[in-house]
């Protein structure tokens, strides 16, 4: 067995019928997906009948793999500015931004738009809820700006400090509002889970 035989990777004709297209088999799944003509079908579909089991192999190629000796990661959870989700890692919301860009309210381009400072980092539960804010990062504005009035600066964004989102409970109580999970949610930033069993 040469080098080229080790390291190669197989490559397989494609299995639907009339197509002759030679893929590396691990490429050979999104060639058929994409793929839209009469013998393919419609895009994002797979023929009826189309297996990838025993796919016919036609050679072998080389293929490079050059994995990086380390990865600069973090180890924190990390909050998109437009959706509120969490996700792995600054690495892992700008993957997320591009997923959803021009979508869903994230904005063309937004991963090129942000630097890490951008999300906030949060302290999950073992369920994976929010319970506080390790780091807060600048609020986004999400909307259109040639929309915003003169008044909306950045207090119009701003975020509320503990000593206000309990003026506010206080606030809402009096109105006769009696509700355990009102005082939760206004407060659920600041509360110290790490001391609760």
């Amino acid at each position: 067995m040469n080098d080229d035989d080790r390291d190669g990777e197989r490559v397989v004709r494609c299995p639907v019928e009339g197509c002759d297209a030679e893929k590396l088999a691990r490429g050979i799944h999104l060639h058929i997906l994409r793929s839209s003509d009469a013998a393919h079908g419609d895009q994002g579909e797979y023929p009826d009948g189309v297996t990838l089991d025993n796919l016919e192999e036609v050679g072998r190629e080389s293929v490079d793999v050059d994995y990086p000796e380390s990865r600069a990661s973090e180890s924190v959870s990390r909050r998109c500015p437009y959706c509120r989700q969490h996700f792995s890692g600054k690495n892992g919301v700008l993957i997320h931004l591009g997923q959803l860009a021009g979508r869903k309210n994230h904005p063309e381009g937004a991963s090129e738009l942000h630097e890490p400072e951008d999300f906030a980092v949060i302290r999950l539960d073992e369920d994976e809820n929010v319970i506080s804010v390790v780091k807060n990062a600048p609020v986004v504005y999400s909307g259109d700006p040639d929309e915003m009035n003169e008044s909306d600066g950045k207090e119009a964004f701003a975020t509320f400090s503990r000593e206000q989102m309990d003026h506010l409970y206080r606030v809402i109580s009096d109105a006769g509002v009696e509700d355990e999970r009102v005082k939760t949610m206004l407060q659920r930033p600041y509360i110290d889970h790490r001391n609760r069993e």
